[in-house]
């Protein structure tokens, strides 16, 4: 290598060493750079999780159940859900606005038989006074529409053998008592309630 290379290199050489000293030891200035990414949520936001009731809807209703509505449902939602009240159901009888409690039986009943009497006074109205069908005598069963003596006994012989009705229904259940009948029997029959 020529005198003059070497000096080149020399200086070269001298001068990276002195860059990289001054770069260790001099302050830094200024800030780092700190890069902050903002992740976007991609979950949603939860929403309440609506509630719902069961209710028990019978008497008189097209298609007599259990439903589920929701735990703001009124009495009107629950015959709708039912399918509507049949031409028998007394609607003034009923509040329609009525809120439900989850559990809840329902019984439509029919309109009561009016009988018009009159008397010196004058005229006054008489309803017919419904059979509790777990606590009525033989003579009170017997009276109903439908059911005569044999019927009336059977309906003793059930309740004797299996206890108080829990639904009106039931009836359907002692021998000789058809739907049909049974239908007859829904605006003249109680369980007491």
């Amino acid at each position: 290598m020529k005198p003059w290379q070497q000096t080149l290199a020399g200086f070269l050489l001298g001068l990276v060493v002195v860059s990289a000293i001054l770069l260790v030891v001099s302050p830094q200035r200024g800030q780092p750079l700190v890069l902050v990414t903002h992740t976007p949520n991609l979950t949603p936001d939860p929403t309440s999780t609506p509630k719902f009731i069961r209710i028990h809807v019978t008497g008189l209703v097209n298609i007599p159940g259990v439903y589920t509505l929701p735990e703001t449902a009124r009495l009107e939602d629950a015959i709708q859900a039912a399918g509507g009240l049949l031409e028998k159901a007394d609607p003034q009888s009923l509040n329609l606005a009525a809120a439900l409690v989850d559990g809840q039986r329902l019984y439509i009943p029919p309109a009561q038989d009016v009988t018009l009497t009159t008397d010196d006074r004058g005229l006054s109205l008489e309803t017919t006074p419904l059979v509790n069908i777990n606590t009525a005598s033989f003579a009170e069963l017997d009276s109903l529409p439908g059911i005569g003596e044999v019927k009336a006994q059977a309906i003793l012989d059930y309740r004797q053998k299996n206890g108080l009705f829990t639904a009106l229904e039931d009836l359907m259940k002692v021998e000789g008592i058809s739907q049909s009948l049974f239908e007859k029997l829904a605006g003249f029959i109680t369980l007491g309630e």
